[in-house]
């Protein structure tokens, strides 16, 4: 008798993902066989876009059986493949053209893969800066970092009204900073944005990256309007607030 053909589920045991956007790497996460990502705004996301564009929760991406399935979450903007709105559950190859609004999926190529994890890049007049993270374990909050035995960098409140008072960046490729509830480090305010700057990392280094708003960011008493290096020691300061990177 003919030896009944298996899948050996080792060969589709993880699959690696990138997000993009006007052709720039954006983030790429890992699918493991029999697990389940949701794409979305929400915090509750596996990978979360922080952008208006992008639903609460848009997209679910399973890998089953070394298939592919894309899932639409009832998103406003829609996800599409091959430039078709989907509305059930369908499988998705590697030749495939998929959009989760107007952000880019696909499988990763080798140089994808070599690309930092956290990135930001400009979108639409009318968007914010966006950042993406990946799924990740939480970090613990210490005073060292286990990856490189020095003090990890944190941002402590010094002057005002804001909360955390202290936030630990060790293990965070990103940190939002302003009044929404979804924010790391919420500062109150009527003129103070939803989302004021951000905080990232990027080659071991942090950058703040104000946002547009009523309020002004200033970083050592300077207005900022673009994104600029952290050193341990700057303040940086949002309405009667003020915060210490160190």
């Amino acid at each position: 008798m003919p030896q009944e053909h298996m899948i050996d589920l080792a060969e589709f045991s993880k699959a690696d993902w990138t997000i993009m956007l006007h052709d720039r790497v954006i983030t790429h996460f890992t699918l493991n066989e029999g697990t389940t990502v949701t794409i979305g705004r929400s915090p509750e996301a596996d990978v979360v876009i922080d952008n208006t564009a992008v639903s609460r929760l848009h997209s679910r991406l399973e890998l089953r059986d070394g298939i592919h399935y894309l899932t639409d979450l009832n998103s406003k903007n829609g996800t599409s493949v091959n430039g078709k709105r989907i509305n059930t559950k369908v499988s998705i190859g590697d030749d495939d053209s998929i959009l989760i609004g107007k952000f880019k999926l696909c499988r990763s190529t080798e140089t994808v893969q070599k690309a930092s994890s956290s990135y930001a890049t400009s979108m639409d007049i009318d968007d914010e800066t966006v950042f993406v993270s990946s799924p990740q374990p939480a970090a613990a909050d210490v005073r060292q970092s286990p990856l490189t035995g020095k003090e990890a960098y944190r941002l402590t409140v010094i002057e005002g009204n804001a909360s955390p008072k202290n936030l630990s960046l060790d293990g965070k490729s990103s940190v939002k900073i302003g009044k929404d509830s979804s924010c790391d480090l919420i500062i109150p305010g009527f003129f103070v944005a939803k989302a004021q700057c951000y905080v990232v990392s990027k080659n071991e280094k942090y950058f703040i990256v104000p946002q547009r708003s009523w309020a002004s960011t200033k970083l050592n008493d300077v207005i900022i309007r673009q994104e600029r290096l952290l050193r341990r020691g700057d303040i940086i300061e949002i309405r009667q607030v003020k915060i210490k990177f160190s």
